[in-house]
């Protein structure tokens, strides 16, 4: 943000608010300040309201703010969202501020956990079903040696069809 003021004080919400009520309350202060009602003093607010709601309404930008401000939302874990599952500790200087980018892992958990990268926290089944390409780039790097056959196992079923949408044979 241009005046580098915190985009929940901007809107007026609370870390844990949902995305709804970041977007009310948007609109809302939005309505009060726009310069087509209230002139040109309008602007600065209005540009403010702006920059803070491009950081929240975004949940991967949110999280980056959270995570570059040191900001906690203590009711799901630190991240927008909801999940509450916890990634790497965001205190250890030794961790990348992009790690755990992607927010809590969305449920259904299958394979090993990463502790690293912007799926930290995440099971390789979980990153299978929302990102098949990290999985090919994980695959190919050093990092994700370790995984290399469950990879290898995850990607080779997905070229399948799985067992219960299968044909049976004709008669």
């Amino acid at each position: 943000m241009s005046a580098a003021r915190d985009p929940y004080e901007v809107l007026g919400v609370p870390r844990n608010a949902s995305t709804r009520q970041i977007r009310a309350a948007y609109v809302s202060r939005a309505r009060r300040a726009h310069p087509d009602l209230v002139g040109t003093r309008g602007l600065d607010v209005m540009r403010s309201l702006n920059e803070a709601w491009e950081v929240l309404k975004d949940d991967a930008r949110r999280a980056e703010f959270d995570l570059a401000t040191g900001g906690s939302n203590a009711a799901d874990g630190g991240q927008p969202g909801s999940g509450g599952a916890a990634g790497p500790r965001r205190d250890d200087p030794s961790v990348p501020f992009w790690t755990g980018a992607n927010g809590p892992p969305p449920g259904r958990p299958y394979g090993s956990v990463l502790d690293f990268g912007i799926y930290a926290g995440w099971s390789l089944g979980e990153i299978s079903r929302r990102d098949h390409g990290y999985l090919i780039w994980l695959r190919d790097r050093g990092e994700g040696e370790r995984y290399t056959a469950e990879i290898a196992r995850m990607l080779n079923s997905e070229t399948e069809e799985p067992p219960d949408t299968r044909r049976k044979g004709r008669r």
